[in-house]
This record gives C-alpha cells, structure tokens and sequence, in this order.
C-alpha cells in the first residue's frame, strides 16, 4: 500500500508549525505519481503470479488474460517514469529576482512553462502503442481505456483517468489526428493509426 503526499498528516504538521504549503511542481508531481503508479502494478503483478494454480482451464486464461494486461500497463507506466525522469525541468522558483524564473515560477502551477508539459497526448498515444507491441493500429475504445491506466493531466484539460474516445479525439484534434474507420479482424471500428501519431509529433518536443 502506497500513501499519496503530501498525506492529511502533513498538512496538519504544517497548520500547526504555521508553514505556509508551497505549490507543487507539476513536473515532480508527475514523477511521484507515475512512480507509485508503477509500485502498484509491481505489487498486482506480484499478487497474480503468487496466486494459486488455475484450477480449470477457464482460470489459467483469465489469468493469463490479466498477467497481459498487466505487463503492457506496466511498460507503458515504466516509459512514462523514463520519460519524467530524463526529461529536465525548467519549473523553478525565482532566483536573485530574475524575471525570467519569476515566470517560470508563475507559470508552474498549471505546467504551461514545465518541459514535462511537451509530453503531449501524441507521446501518450504513441507510449500506449509501444506497449502493446507497436500495432499498426487501435481502436478508439482500446486506446482510451490504456490511456485511463495513466496518472496526471492531458493537455491540461482532462485527467488521463477521464478520458473517454470523445475527448481523445477532441485533445488529438489540434495535433490533426482524427479517428478514422479500421478494420480489426472481422470488425470494423473507429481508431487511429500509428503512422498518423508518428506524423503529428511535434517539432521540437521532448
């Protein structure tokens, strides 16, 4: 079991201490919470390959079923965590009076002026991809579910656990990315294309 921070009991100590509680940077909020993220599905990854043998073989494919689900949401939360952490943060509180830090102090509350703002829904998108194996494509639905698995924000509008396929084409959208007609299978389902997020990446991101 993980404890989010700051915990009640922290700002308890800092009602009584009378310490005024500084804004986050969002930068290092994403950090801590991609990496509880990973801690958890270390911890159910470890719960599902203790758990007893499958007594039928009905059990031993819905347990192989979720030990898949698993270890693609597993990569993609470990490539998030490599992305935050390799990634330099220009998020910080003003030094010496410098104008500019003053900005990027200012701006930091919402990400706008945070490097880890430039991993756009596409890097998000494409993260999900890679975790899956690279497909050519995949389904609105099936895309918007593995996105929901992420913590923090999508472009600053919507949590990634509140994304449904409306949003993620609405967030896509201004990266000229639209969902188009694929078939899977026998099936034909709206979805996007890797090489259409590969070509929508933008200039100069992280």
């Amino acid at each position: 079991m993980t404890t989010p921070f700051p915990a009640s009991l922290d700002d308890l100590t800092a009602a009584i201490a009378g310490l005024e509680i500084p804004q986050a940077n969002p930068h290092h909020r994403a950090i801590l919470e991609t990496y509880r993220r990973v801690q958890q599905l270390d911890e159910q990854l470890l719960a599902v390959t203790r758990g007893e043998s499958a007594s039928c073989l009905a059990d031993t494919h819905e347990q192989l079923e979720r030990l898949t689900d698993l270890l693609g949401l597993r990569m993609l939360a470990g490539a998030q965590l490599s992305h935050l952490t390799s990634t330099e943060c220009c998020c910080r509180a003003a030094d010496d009076g410098e104008e500019e830090n003053a900005e990027h102090a200012e701006g930091a509350a919402d990400g706008r002026s945070c490097p880890s703002a430039g991993h756009t829904i596409v890097h998000a998108c494409l993260d999900v991809f890679a975790a899956d194996g690279d497909p050519d494509a995949m389904s609105s639905a099936d895309l918007a579910h593995r996105l929901r698995q992420l913590p923090g924000m999508a472009e600053d509008r919507w949590s990634y656990a509140e994304l449904t396929p409306q949003r993620l084409s609405q967030l896509l959208a201004r990266y000229g990315v639209r969902p188009r007609n694929v078939r899977f299978g026998s099936r034909q389902l709206k979805g996007y294309l890797r090489s259409s997020l590969q070509a929508a990446l933008p200039d100069g991101s992280c």
